[in-house]
């Protein structure tokens, strides 16, 4: 259990800091700025990560049968609380560009595809031990 979630953080840890080195290099070179702190959205969605994917495991030990009903409820509650602290950047502010549109929306995916795929796994795993 432990062993298979630092694996694949520390695979998340390099995929999400080389995307938001790219970002960051691309937003200076376009020379914008951003209403919001890409930081924060990173910083937020790797906590979540943390979280979702720690209480799935630990769900696993436990119910294995309800990790995918646990997966999709915290989903659900991870965009609601991201809708809850960046209210101000999403809804409060005045019309966004592309460009801070894109800059929302491609870290939200990365960290949604990436539990996916980790709770995926798990499950397939757990199918296999069987």
């Amino acid at each position: 259990m432990i062993k298979r979630f630092f694996s694949f953080t520390i695979l998340v840890l390099i995929l999400s800091t080389s995307l938001y080195a790219s970002q960051h290099y691309l937003l200076n070179s376009l020379d914008q700025t951003l209403a919001f702190s890409l930081v924060a959205m990173y910083l937020f969605h790797f906590i979540s990560y943390v979280i979702i994917c720690l209480s799935v495991e630990y769900l696993n030990a436990k119910l294995p049968s309800q990790v995918g009903y646990a997966y999709l409820a915290s989903v659900f509650i991870k965009i609601g609380v991201f809708v809850l602290v960046f209210k101000s950047t999403i809804v409060g502010a005045e019309d966004l560009t592309l460009v801070e549109r894109l800059y929302i929306i491609i870290p939200m995916f990365l960290f949604l595809v990436l539990e996916a795929i980790y709770c995926g796994r798990l499950m397939n795993a757990q199918q296999h031990t069987k």
